[in-house]
């Protein structure tokens, strides 16, 4: 049975999740730790539990949530993937993350690979389908695990709330179509973990999210 691990991390507690079997594969989402002390959290945990790192997957490209993917790199080698309209943001994290007021210095990885709508990602028994959700970014992916009824956002979709469209490739009519014609089709009891804030569901965030 599949089981997650989810943590906060930086200033701006983005949440990274490890999806993994036990004492076997895993596949974290947003690895997001910033420094050395956050990534010992993720480290010591990995460890802890026995795991290989078979992939690390970005729901988009926003400095914030690519900040630990070099670190993760150098230490479990995993296939690191991103959706290519996002790529770009990788060579800018630096820049973008001092804009915002963070002292971040650290270089992000080439992408191993390019993340397309309705690819599925397969680590032993994880197989999570790719869903193109372009509007918070142009590159903007959430990933479904459907034995599990997991759905991973990102800055898409949040608790009561959608991601903001004020940035570098931010749509308004784009990311509320991409929720309701790609997210809200999938069944109510479907969790969605959000790429910063509490987890909800598919038929809560349907009739309480003011945005939809």
């Amino acid at each position: 049975m599949l089981q997650l691990k989810m943590f906060s991390f930086n200033p701006l507690q983005v949440n990274t999740y490890l999806i993994y079997e036990p004492g076997g594969i895993g596949i974290i989402i947003d690895p997001s730790c910033m420094d050395r002390k956050e990534f010992n959290e993720l480290q010591n945990f990995i460890e802890k539990n026995g795991l290989r790192l078979e992939y690390q997957l970005n729901t988009h490209g926003h400095f914030d949530h690519v900040f630990g993917v070099q670190m993760v790199k150098d230490a479990y080698q995993p296939i690191f993937k991103i959706h290519q309209d996002d790529a770009g943001f990788l060579r800018l994290a630096g820049d973008h993350s001092r804009g915002f007021g963070f002292d971040f210095e650290g270089e992000i990885p080439e992408p191993d690979g390019y993340l397309d709508d309705s690819d599925i990602i397969t680590a032993g028994t994880i197989n999570l389908t790719v869903i193109h959700v372009p509007g918070h970014s142009k590159g903007s992916v959430a990933f479904y695990e459907a034995s599990s009824g997991w759905l991973f956002s990102g800055d898409t979709l949040f608790a009561g709330g959608i991601g903001r469209t004020d940035l570098p490739g931010g749509n308004y009519d784009q990311i509320i179509s991409s929720i309701t014609e790609k997210l809200m089709v999938l069944p109510d009891a479907t969790i969605v973990f959000p790429g910063h804030g509490p987890s909800s569901t598919v038929g809560k965030e349907q009739v309480s999210n003011p945005y939809l």
